[in-house]
């Protein structure tokens, strides 16, 4: 029989005028007999042998089991007894197996409100617990797709709370790749060897599943008395795929799953924004392979050239062309649509886009509902690009003062873009385009270039922790993953400068030396990571992969942008051209 739950009804209700009798007989049914036989029959039931004017049933015809513990069978009742309601509040409170669902007020005159308790009224026959529950020992937390830098710190976050991390790679290294990225594309060696407690990789020879990845964690969980509690994209690629993961997993804390597509395509998330009011880029989509309606779409969009295509799931400034001519752009389209993405996945259309003049910058949020604005804005970084082939490449990219007046249209329109977006739990990256106004002496008119939900790439969360008294950014994450309060200072300005250098190789071929990659000699110098050793094959930085080397730098201002500069003009590079 399956669960039936009725509402309750007011003892006075004109529409539920039950004889006594009739209640008598359903609550003799539906308690234990221990606690039946303490009721007594009311007063104007019948109870010899001769038959009633309102009842034909006497309190004998009620077969009592024979012990104690004995089951009632319903089945010996009529079936209008299932379902009405549990008058005896005694009775209610004594009887541990109805599950009682709140109390819920009938007004009848408008002056006196009955409060009556709402109760599940199907019994089980002699019912079974097959297995008892192991108790929880651990909870855990997921991280999507992690790099080593950002993920040490994360690990340490986690244990600070007690939680087991698991970390699930989509696509395995299998070491193919230089040892040099190892860091961004770790091995799973390379993870266990950081402190991560379990890595998840998918089976040999098969692409990443999520609905198998969820089956498998929730089998973890089960057999290893786990509970998981977030799940943390750590790239771009994996933003989707943690929100999805989270809801097969059965957990709350995860951003708006039907939003989940416009937090990735960047198509959906200019249709988000502009929704939400916000001013976005003029787009359209292209689709044909020839790259044919690009013509009609620039056209259509009133635009003029340059324009920018781009691919519409891109990442790390990949497959993003500014093109000042039509023949450009139609080159461009039919490059991207049906081809491979650089997330692995097949490309059914480009965006063609207008062309934002202005200066860009990068806005990193933290989301949580325990926070005062629920979408915070913690740091921002302007990049400075050269053109170069025809893709915008960054040069210096330098932190700011998010609590300057300069920066308060961009902090504000970064917030509702976020917002726009369903950005609800955890840190989120938002590159916008903003012009310098000289009269006002700020930064006017933001228009979005993409949002993630995401940690920001380059290490920005580590500099901003280094820089930024009383913010820890990984802990902040895993807080606002787990749904636990986040903890935020009490103001975001920095105290030190910070910057990020992208050190190029201005040639193609095959490495075979380099000079003035002794980073360490600068004077405000934090870090920096090869990304190309000798018989490496280099290019022209195009991309952020394609860079030769990266450079963090901390300290005065006058230092830092010095030594930003020294690092990129005294890096040079010897490459064997033959090989190319």
């Amino acid at each position: 029989m399956s669960p039936l739950l009725t509402p309750p009804s007011s003892p006075h209700h004109h529409s539920r005028n039950h004889d006594a009798s009739s209640g008598a007989i359903s609550e003799a049914v539906l308690i234990p007999q221990i606690a039946a036989v303490e009721i007594d029959p009311p007063t104007n039931m019948n109870v010899n042998t001769t038959s009633s004017s309102n009842t034909n049933m006497n309190v004998e015809d009620i077969e009592k089991p024979s012990s104690p513990n004995a089951s009632v069978d319903l089945t010996e009742h009529h079936e209008a007894l299932i379902g009405m309601e549990f008058k005896n509040p005694v009775n209610i409170k004594k009887e541990p197996t109805l599950a009682s669902l709140g109390d819920t007020p009938f007004e009848d005159d408008g002056d006196n409100v009955e409060h009556h308790r709402v109760v599940a009224t199907e019994i089980v026959k002699d019912p079974l617990q097959f297995d008892v529950p192991d108790a929880i020992l651990q909870n855990a937390l997921v991280l999507l797709d992690p790099k080593i830098p950002d993920c040490v710190h994360l690990i340490e976050a986690g244990k600070k709370r007690g939680l087991m991390i698991m970390a699930v790679v989509p696509k395995p290294n299998d070491k193919s790749r230089s040892a040099a990225l190892v860091d961004f594309y770790p091995t799973a060696e390379a993870l266990l060897e950081v402190g991560m407690h379990q890595v998840y990789e998918p089976p040999l020879g098969s692409k990443f599943d999520i609905v198998e990845c969820a089956a498998h964690l929730k089998t973890i969980e089960s057999q290893q008395n786990l509970r998981f509690l977030g799940a943390v994209p750590c790239r771009e690629a994996a933003v989707d795929f943690a929100d999805i993961l989270g809801a097969l997993l059965g957990l709350t804390v995860v951003n708006d799953l039907g939003l989940a597509a416009a937090r990735r395509d960047k198509g959906l998330m200019k249709l988000a924004v502009s929704n939400a009011g916000l001013r976005v880029a003029k787009y359209a989509r292209l689709t044909r392979g020839d790259g044919s309606d690009v013509i009609r779409a620039v056209e259509e969009l009133e635009l003029d050239y340059p324009v920018v295509v781009k691919t519409p799931r891109g990442m790390s400034t990949m497959d993003v062309f500014i093109c000042n001519c039509e023949k450009d752009a139609v080159e461009s389209a039919s490059k991207i649509v049906s081809s491979v993405g650089p997330d692995g996945r097949k490309v059914q259309y480009a965006l063609l886009e207008e062309f934002i003049g202005g200066e860009e910058f990068a806005l990193n949020l933290i989301a949580s509902p325990t926070t005062p604005r629920g979408v915070q804005v913690t740091d921002c970084w302007m990049y400075h690009k050269i053109n170069t082939d025809g893709t915008m490449v960054n040069t210096v990219q330098e932190m700011c003062d998010p609590h300057d007046k300069k920066f308060a249209s961009l902090v504000q329109y970064t917030e509702g873009v976020a917002r726009a977006v369903g950005i609800k739990y955890g840190v989120g990256h938002c590159e916008v385009k903003a012009k310098w106004d000289d009269r006002r002496q700020k930064w006017v008119d933001p228009v979005m270039i993409e949002i993630a939900g995401r940690l920001a790439g380059g290490r920005k969360a580590i500099m901003a922790e280094a820089t930024i008294p009383g913010w820890y950014p990984f802990d902040a994450m895993v807080d606002a993953h787990c749904g636990f309060p986040v903890r935020m200072p009490p103001s975001f300005s920095p105290r030190r400068k910070a910057a990020q250098v992208y050190v190029p190789s201005d040639k193609n071929g095959i490495l075979k030396s380099v000079t003035g990659d002794n980073f360490e000699r600068l004077k405000s110098y934090s870090s920096h990571a090869m990304l190309k050793k000798v018989g490496d094959k280099v290019k022209r930085a195009k991309d952020l992969m394609s860079f030769a080397a990266y450079v963090w730098l901390i300290g005065d201002e006058e230092d830092v942008m010095r030594d930003a500069q020294c690092a990129r003009d005294e890096f040079i590079v010897e490459v064997d051209e033959e090989e190319q």
